[in-house]
């Protein structure tokens, strides 16, 4: 959906996602580091437009790309999506960050403000391929609690793939914040250091 909501942390920031961003979009999503992660796409830059194109008209999705605030450098996506206000809840995921980025903790920070502070959700969820070990454990770091494992949740290339599903809602959301706060502030020291060398 087309969308003005962003957020802005120390290091980072959340930004709408556009058009123009497709090209990098596409590179996130074809480099080999998803595959069996994510989705498989087309490696084509139409199909990339075609499906933000699409994107744009759902009424329940948000997608952001994350930045850099000191450059404004892409340094990967995420989005919230399938969200009913009415019924206090949404799942996010499409999370890809470019390889050596310090984002992580800090843009799922922003994401969770957004969800619960900016739209009123109740509940997020998110699903992640089983197999993917490092998302996984940081969720289970992060306090998420974990609902269980989802069956042949997702079709890559005709072959289907279990999930893990966990949740977060307002009630532990505060202590949630707390531990994603200190990741966040950590990785922007880091990030600042690496800007000043």
């Amino acid at each position: 959906m087309r969308h003005e909501l962003s957020r802005e942390g120390r290091a980072f920031r959340l930004r709408p996602i556009g058009l123009h961003d497709a090209p990098f979009v596409l590179s996130l999503r074809t480099d080999e580091r998803a595959a069996g992660r994510l989705h498989p796409v087309p490696g084509r830059l139409a199909d990339q437009i075609a499906w933000l194109s699409a994107y744009f008209e759902r009424s329940n999705d948000w997608c952001w790309v994350v930045e850099r605030r000191r450059d404004g450098a892409a340094e990967g996506m995420l989005g919230l999506y399938d969200v009913d206000r009415g019924a206090g809840r949404g799942e996010w995921g499409r999370w890809i960050l470019r390889a050596g980025s310090l984002a992580a903790a800090e843009s799922v920070l922003l994401l969770y403000e957004v969800a619960f502070e900016e739209l009123g959700l109740d509940e997020v969820r998110c699903r992640t391929v089983a197999g993917n070990a490092a998302v996984l454990s940081f969720h289970d770091r992060a306090g998420l609690e974990r609902i269980g494992l989802e069956h042949d949740a997702f079709e890559f290339d005709g072959a289907y793939v279990d999930a893990v599903e966990h949740k977060l809602d307002r009630r532990r959301w505060p202590a949630v914040r707390a531990l994603l706060s200190r990741a966040a502030e950590q990785a922007a020291d880091l990030e600042a250091r690496r800007a000043a060398s």
